[in-house]
């Protein structure tokens, strides 16, 4: 009996079986996708009103049924557990629902534990047992719930024991999976509207539509440097307008189609889009600050001059520009030819300036600059002026910086027109 259970195991870990394993691995990103289970939620509380939706909205579009359910009392109690903020790892339903309906959480409290059963309880029906065959005949507990198996397959018993298994009625009451051509339509104002089309509906249930994106910067499109899929909608309609498409990014995107009944998975990556807006020049460095400073031995002042990375540039910084000068006891400002400058990398947020003088006034400027092509993008320069105190000993580590403060200038590109943050004044 040993022998037999090593054979089953050595069959189980063949290449074929590793394939099959990748593939499953594929399909439970697609089926196993939070906002799929969320979808199904919300499925199941247009389901429970939809003798009220379907007389309220016979003459409008589609998705008019989930702003209805969104805006009904009880409708909307029961889609508050559907929403991404619900956290049902951390939390009981009970503890969720009553602070938010303390009279009445009923309808919460069932669509909780609804999507609570759809986590941990994957969609299809466990075989026979006697239909067992190989490994998953084996009398071994080789799981306890679903979510320990790859893929779709469930924890399902073989009679002397439950191992992982490809489910029956898998796609029992699920709806077709939409066409895989999307359609792009590019409006004013750089808003994006992508459509689609389904086949033939055979759920009786109303359909949500989950809709994923990923993106890559570049001048050509690249699966491999892509973001991780993205939901950016759950709609009843077959088309979303978006006005967050960035210029200079390559965008893919996929639709599922969800009942309560669950998904056949995602169509196929679209085409690659990218937006026929040219990209903007880079942020200014925002929150320009000295971060640290010391004296050295031979009474020069060494400073760390800080600032705030953009969140989300059209295109990531290539590098920062910075160029400083200096009075000293009332002497004119080093001429522009003299200035110092020296360039750090797009991702620093920081440049250290050495040899210093001390009982100076300095100013510092600094520039983003980024690429689109053969055209360099530059930022507005963002100064920072700071006075360093008196020549201190050699033993102090910190000089006395008597001033710091910032203000903006348009860019170099522009005609001059001064634009002055009111983080304070240049003196």
């Amino acid at each position: 009996m040993t022998l037999f259970l090593w054979i089953i195991l050595l069959w189980g870990s063949s290449p074929n079986t590793n394939s099959a394993s990748a593939t499953s691995r594929k399909q439970d990103e697609s089926f196993s996708t939070m906002s799929v289970y969320r979808a199904r939620c919300t499925s199941r509380c247009l389901s429970l009103h939809i003798t009220r939706i379907s007389a309220f909205f016979k003459h409008f579009q589609n998705n008019g049924s989930l702003i209805w359910c969104q805006n009904h009392k009880q409708c909307s109690k029961c889609l508050e557990p559907c929403k991404e903020t619900w956290d049902l790892k951390k939390n009981s339903c009970q503890s969720l629902c009553e602070p938010l309906f303390p009279k009445k959480h009923y309808e919460c409290l069932t669509s909780c534990e609804f999507l609570k059963s759809v986590l941990s309880v994957k969609q299809g029906d466990c075989p026979a047992p006697e239909k067992a065959s190989g490994f998953a005949a084996a009398c071994v507990e080789s799981c306890d719930a679903d979510n320990e198996c790859s893929g779709v397959k469930k924890c399902c018993s073989n009679g002397c024991g439950h191992t992982c298994q490809v489910p029956k009625n898998l796609y029992k009451g699920v709806p077709l999976k939409p066409r895989k051509e999307l359609s792009f339509s590019e409006l004013q104002h750089g808003n994006l509207e992508i459509k689609w089309s389904s086949k033939f509906n055979i759920s009786v249930e109303p359909v949500i539509y989950v809709v994923q994106r990923r993106w890559n910067y570049g001048i050509h499109p690249s699966e491999d440097d892509a973001t991780p899929w993205q939901t950016i909608s759950q709609t009843t309609d077959e088309r979303v307008l978006l006005s967050d498409v960035r210029p200079s990014r390559w965008y893919q995107f996929r639709v599922a189609a969800v009942n309560v009944h669950g998904t056949r998975g995602f169509t196929a990556p679209s085409k690659h889009f990218r937006s026929s807006k040219d990209p903007s020049a880079p942020p200014a460095p925002t929150n320009l600050k000295i971060f640290n400073s010391t004296t050295n031995n031979d009474g020069t002042v060494t400073v760390r001059v800080t600032w705030d990375l953009p969140e989300e540039p059209d295109i990531p910084v290539h590098h920062y520009k910075v160029f400083w000068s200096w009075t000293s006891h009332g002497k004119s400002v080093v001429p522009a030819k003299k200035k110092r400058r020296k360039t750090t990398e797009g991702s620093l947020n920081f440049v250290t300036l050495e040899g210093l003088q001390p009982n100076s006034n300095y100013m510092v400027e600094i520039q983003a600059i980024t690429y689109w092509g053969q055209v360099r993008l530059k930022s507005a320069k963002v100064s920072l002026y700071f006075s360093s105190g008196p020549s201190s000993s050699s033993t102090d580590k910190y000089p006395k910086l008597v001033k710091c403060k910032t203000y903006s200038s348009a860019p170099p590109q522009r005609k001059r027109t001064a634009h002055m943050l009111e983080i304070g004044s240049p003196f």
